[in-house]
């Protein structure tokens, strides 16, 4: 065996080793695992030589080694091999997806939560952009003598809903009103292009029945902005704070930031442009140093697609998340398709 080959099977021994144990690896224990004759010296002197190209480290003196990011960055790039979920796992993942298939936000919150309950870790589910999305039904519903609440269905299968209130007692024939005008004006127009200069050129249309309708197309409007939002369910936030790679302090900071969509959302993109995968202290900052983050996306169709990402420590099994992170994301994927019947 040629010593680099020799130092990368080494190298593959001692990270796949600290995971499944959390101590620094030693060379005499190393040579237990690996499935090729080497003398313990000659183990310890290709770990020392592992620790000057800086993928290994010694945290003390007389202690064994264990991976710096870069060790974890090189064996997730070129030395790892996925390990595919069980069948039974595999039909757990699948039977808790599709109760909540139902809504596309229904259906992206339990993935968040399946994943942040398998793993252990926080989980968070990207929904599509709403901005290659067209309204495909205006519903109307009465809440009470002089209150409604209009109800935005989008192409994307998105749901929102908006409370308004009239200055007069509403009537069902009024409710239908409601329904067949904005209908007949709205249905198949582009999220995007709701906007106030819409809205107001929508008023004009209606003539002498806009004096009835201010609040309703108030209503419409706001609910068409949210559905432009990308959504971003996290679960499993408060795991953070059970990983020892974080400080009580650092597991507060990584919480708070993870809690902020739009913050989360950029880190999320920063992971897809590195092989879908953020390690230590490619996270810049010194908060999320302990973590990682795993990020794959789902495509339902070409204006349906977002990410699911999982947030751990950085000493994570990466064969098992990873094939853990895919096959949840097929499956949203599979889900969205049929719930938008694409």
């Amino acid at each position: 065996m040629e010593p680099s080959e020799r130092k990368m099977k080494i190298l593959e021994a001692v990270v796949e080793t600290y995971i499944k144990t959390g101590e620094p690896v030693g060379s005499k224990a190393l040579c237990d695992t690996l499935d090729f004759n080497v003398s313990s010296a000659t183990v310890r002197n290709d770990m020392a030589e592992l620790s000057g190209l800086g993928l290994l480290d010694q945290l003390h003196t007389s202690s064994g080694r264990v991976p710096t990011d870069l060790g974890y960055r090189l064996y997730v790039d070129e030395l790892m091999k996925l390990r595919p979920l069980t069948r039974h796992e595999q039909s757990a993942i699948s039977d808790s997806l599709e109760i909540c298939a139902d809504a596309p936000e229904h259906l992206l919150e339990k993935a968040a939560d399946v994943l942040s309950k398998i793993t252990g870790f926080a989980a968070a589910a990207a929904a599509p952009s709403g901005e290659q999305a067209f309204i495909k039904h205006i519903r109307f519903v009465q809440t009470g003598s002089r209150t409604a609440m209009a109800v935005l269905i989008t192409s994307l299968g998105t749901v929102k809903t908006k409370l308004f209130r009239c200055d007069f007692t509403l009537t069902p024939s009024m409710m239908s009103m409601f329904d067949k005008s904005m209908n007949e004006r709205l249905s198949g127009t582009p999220v995007t292009a709701i906007t106030p200069a819409f809205m107001q050129t929508t008023a004009v249309s209606l003539g002498e029945m806009s004096m009835m309708m201010p609040n309703v197309l108030l209503a419409i409007h706001d609910a068409a902005k949210e559905a432009l939002a990308t959504g971003v369910a996290i679960k499993g936030q408060s795991n953070l704070f059970l990983m020892p790679e974080l400080s009580s302090g650092n597991g507060k900071k990584a919480m708070e930031l993870l809690s902020h969509t739009r913050e989360l959302s950029k880190l999320i993109d920063a992971a897809d442009s590195k092989s879908g995968l953020l390690i230590g202290s490619e996270l810049h900052d010194p908060a999320l140093n302990g973590l990682s983050i795993a990020v794959t996306h789902y495509t339902a169709s070409p204006q349906c697609s977002g990410a699911i990402a999982l947030i751990g420590p950085v000493r994570m099994n990466y064969p098992k998340i990873i094939s853990t992170l895919e096959y949840v994301a097929q499956s949203v994927e599979s889900l969205l398709a049929d719930m938008l019947d694409v």
